[in-house]
């Protein structure tokens, strides 16, 4: 189950009145939109998702918070659990799509607005909003409000891309990001809500989300002062406490002169364990890397191990086969003479021949008998070849030439 903090806040800045707006909904089911009273409460992901929203508006005096205030009441309105069907919420395309539908019928709003209120003729607002469900973050915007999602291992990434007038120099290769938050155009925005010059043009996207990811949405009332590596580095410091890291993304703000209105909703995806305890980054981060070592050392153990036991085998199996040449010589007058008492088995002089080839033969096995002693004895004393018999008399053999002498 994903489960996340948030906490989410707005600042005068060195204006005189508040042109932005805000709202968050930890639980589109429940509908009920409130920042938790306890920010360090770990939330339970409804079935409906959780909604996240920053809007700026524009028009001077008193209108600029009107239309921001117009964007924020219709999302309030449109996302009531009443709208979100188990068809809009299933399918990312089916998320994206609704929350177009939501921010064209704000822009239908403001423009209203301000057709019927002569004071409020030119007003407008910016828009960008993150809805979190499952494991994805769904993100919709017009104008130059950001997005921005933070991982620990890699940094901050930019999700939206600017609505404005400079982005389009940056695109084309003209200006620097640097130049650009420089530039004296850098307040001209090319889509906005209640823009009567064209009709709504929302972009969106759709990324997964991780243990530990924080999502962040502002005004430029801190991206157009603070560059995208100063609120890394605030974010990487402070990540751990959401209420501080806001205060402290907000005086930077301050302290580079910011000039106009800072508003800033904050989105953490916590990791807990089946107990539901928050389980830190850095302790997760130490139970992964003690694994990984303990894994590859017992690879590289049993690696060891495996060549040790293949070199031993090898060698045992490399032993040389000596031949015993002298035994074998025997052998070869031992079988001489056998066939020639087979021979000479039935002639006249048959009993004193059979006689001097039988004192023959076995002085032949008195000698291999002998061969097959030293042979064991040489193998005994470290000759390589192993389980030496002399096979080159077979008992049977003899035992044949025998009988036949009898007969």
């Amino acid at each position: 189950m994903t489960t996340f903090k948030l906490f989410a806040g707005t600042d005068i800045g060195l204006r005189d009145n508040n042109e932005d707006n805000f709202t968050v909904c930890p639980d589109l089911t429940k509908g009920e939109w409130v920042i938790p009273s306890d920010q360090q409460t770990v939330i339970p992901l409804g079935q409906r998702g959780c909604l996240l929203v920053v809007a700026d508006g524009m028009g001077g005096q008193n209108a600029g918070e009107v239309a921001s205030a117009i964007a924020i009441s219709t999302v309030q309105e449109m996302f009531a659990p009443v709208n979100l069907s188990e068809s809009v919420v299933s399918k990312p395309d089916s998320a994206r799509d609704f929350m177009k539908k939501v921010i064209v019928e704000a822009d239908r709003r403001v423009k209203n607005y301000s057709s019927t209120h002569s004071e409020a003729d030119g007003m407008g607002s910016t828009i960008v909003m993150v809805w979190l469900i499952g494991s994805n973050a769904h993100i919709a915007w017009m104008g130059d409000s950001r997005a921005y999602c933070y991982l620990p291992k890699e940094g901050l990434k930019r999700l939206s891309k600017d609505h404005s007038y400079v982005q389009t120099l940056v695109d084309d290769g003209k200006l620097t990001e640097q130049q650009a938050m420089e530039h004296p155009d850098s307040n001209i925005i090319t889509r906005s809500l209640g823009d009567a010059s064209q009709k709504a043009k929302p972009d969106t996207a759709t990324f997964p989300v991780l243990p530990g990811e924080i999502i962040l949405l502002c005004s430029d009332g801190l991206c157009g002062f603070c560059s995208d590596d100063q609120i890394c580095g605030i974010i990487s410091q402070n990540q751990n406490d959401l209420p501080t890291c806001k205060e402290v993304l907000t005086e930077a703000a301050l302290n580079a002169d910011g000039s106009d209105n800072i508003t800033i909703a904050l989105l953490q995806v916590v990791q807990t364990d089946s107990k539901g305890i928050v389980i830190k980054r850095d302790e997760g981060e130490g139970l992964f890397t003690n694994i990984l070592l303990f894994t590859v050392a017992a690879f590289i153990l049993l690696s060891l191990c495996f060549a040790g036991y293949k070199l031993i085998f090898s060698k045992q199996n490399d032993f040389p086969v000596v031949v015993d040449t002298i035994a074998h010589k025997d052998s070869i007058q031992e079988d001489s003479a056998k066939d020639t008492v087979q021979q000479q088995g039935n002639s006249p002089q048959s009993g004193t021949i059979v006689n001097n080839l039988r004192r023959q033969l076995n002085k032949i096995k008195d000698a291999n008998k002998t061969g097959g002693t030293k042979a064991k004895d040489n193998n005994a004393s470290g000759n390589p070849a192993e389980n030496w018999e002399p096979t080159h008399i077979k008992g049977d053999s003899y035992e044949s030439a025998t009988a036949t002498k009898q007969n």
